[in-house]
């Protein structure tokens, strides 16, 4: 359990892309991580989430290249824990960036 706060997100995003299956442990990680990089978006963007994850992170999530890693993040978030209502957290995060004029629409 210790050793699961000291993982870095991107590990095991890269881990999930390769084929590794994420216990619930890890995903509840991963939706705290995703929570934290929305709320400081509002104190920068020079943060690494808002940079491109490597193309073979993005191939093995079968995104685009050169997807951010906050948006690889939200991806798997909706595969594990989908909304119920409304937008899903990769809408959410668009909309989001787009406001901060971190993508272009």
């Amino acid at each position: 359990m210790r050793l699961l706060f000291y993982m870095n997100y991107q590990l095991l995003i890269e881990s999930y892309s390769f084929g590794t299956t994420l216990s619930n442990q890890e995903i509840e990680l991963l939706k705290l991580e995703l929570e934290t990089q929305i709320m400081n978006m509002n104190i920068s963007t020079d943060f690494g989430c808002f940079k491109s994850a490597p193309s073979h992170i993005c191939k093995g999530l079968n995104l685009r290249k050169g997807t951010s890693w906050i948006m690889c993040l939200a991806e798997i978030l909706d595969i594990h824990k989908p909304s119920k209502i409304g937008k899903t957290k990769s809408v959410k995060v668009y909309d989001l960036l787009l406001k901060k004029g971190l993508v272009i629409g």
